[in-house]
């Protein structure tokens, strides 16, 4: 097994070892393993909080069967994508554990996980597709986690690849999406998926046209999925006693949180951090072109050029949405 190793911009390496597969394990070959420009930023940074033991990237990945599977009904070199969701028990608690985000991930050659984070791929659904199931997942989780439904307007935070999929789910279970960015292109992206409300800081007045949209009344909830629009603009959003969600992964950056706001509206703040459980929804979504990809890919590299992309988004951290790595 060949895996890149990033433990910051002095110490980016290709390690070469043994792969041991464990007891209900399967073994992959990895093909495409897709990478945002904030992962490689965070993986190349020297904050002191992080986990110096957390060193591959990578949450997001297709392959191949790398041998015969009985129990999943896959022959060796069947399309597969992989879940990064893994269940496990600490201290008698089940917990989920993210590839790449809370162990090391898949930006690998082979890898061996647990044979339930294993997914068939219909042939309909393309390998560059099959690769944002994981957001899929967990933009689903987002959503079953709110009180708010069919009719409610929803405020997104962020037009991030999260961002730009739970806009399309939300019109897809009949919510009114509000999506929020400074970044023209991407909210043009989601204005051509149908996305009909899409504000951008720099020119709108938030509230205001917030309330105007809603008829006076706010939204029923938001959900902030980025960090280039203040964290406290997704609690003034929303109308009293609402539902604020924070959503994806414990590398995000911090933000200062106005408590004030929280307690005068009596809002309900929920954390959504993983998409188990919603796997095969997200691959049926796919597969039904319910969610659209066209657009997120903004760079493809090979496995070679890894540690030249690190570099370069360490410098641009907000540059690419997605960076599909080639690996066969």
């Amino acid at each position: 097994m060949k895996a890149w190793h990033i433990e910051n911009l002095e110490r980016i390496k290709l390690v070469e070892s043994v792969l041991p597969k464990k007891d209900g394990e399967v073994k992959l070959k990895m093909s495409k393993v897709a990478i945002s420009s904030t992962d490689f930023a965070y993986f190349a940074s020297d904050t002191p909080n992080k986990d110096a033991s957390l060193t591959v990237p990578g949450h997001s990945a297709v392959a191949y069967m790398s041998e015969d599977d009985d129990r999943l009904g896959l022959k060796m070199g069947a399309r597969a994508v992989v879940s990064p969701f893994v269940m496990h028990e600490e201290h008698g608690v089940k917990k989920i554990s993210v590839l790449g985000v809370d162990v090391n991930g898949l930006l690998s050659d082979f890898v061996s996980v647990p044979a339930e984070n294993v997914y068939a791929l219909p042939d309909g659904v393309p390998d560059d597709e099959a690769i944002f199931a994981e957001y899929i997942a967990l933009g689903n989780n987002v959503l079953n986690s709110l009180e708010a439904g069919k009719g409610d307007f929803l405020v997104i935070v962020g037009a991030s690849t999260l961002g730009l999929i739970i806009a399309q789910l939300a019109l897809y279970y009949q919510m009114i999406p509000v999506l929020v960015d400074l970044d023209a292109e991407k909210l043009a992206l989601a204005a051509s998926w149908g996305v009909y409300y899409t504000l951008n800081p720099t020119y709108d007045n938030l509230e205001r046209r917030v309330e105007e949209i809603t008829g006076g009344r706010m939204a029923e909830s938001s959900v902030y999925v980025g960090d280039g629009v203040p964290f406290n603009m997704a609690l003034r959003l929303v109308k009293d006693k609402g539902e604020v969600v924070v959503a994806g992964y414990s590398v995000r950056s911090g933000h200062t949180i106005d408590v004030s706001v929280v307690l005068q509206k009596q809002l309900r703040l929920i954390g959504v951090a993983d998409g188990y459980g919603e796997m095969s929804s997200a691959i049926n979504l796919l597969a039904n072109r319910i969610v659209k990809t066209d657009g997120l890919i903004n760079s493809r590299i090979d496995f070679s050029e890894v540690p030249e992309m690190v570099v370069q988004c360490a410098q641009y951290p907000y540059q690419y949405n997605k960076i599909v790595v080639n690996i066969d």
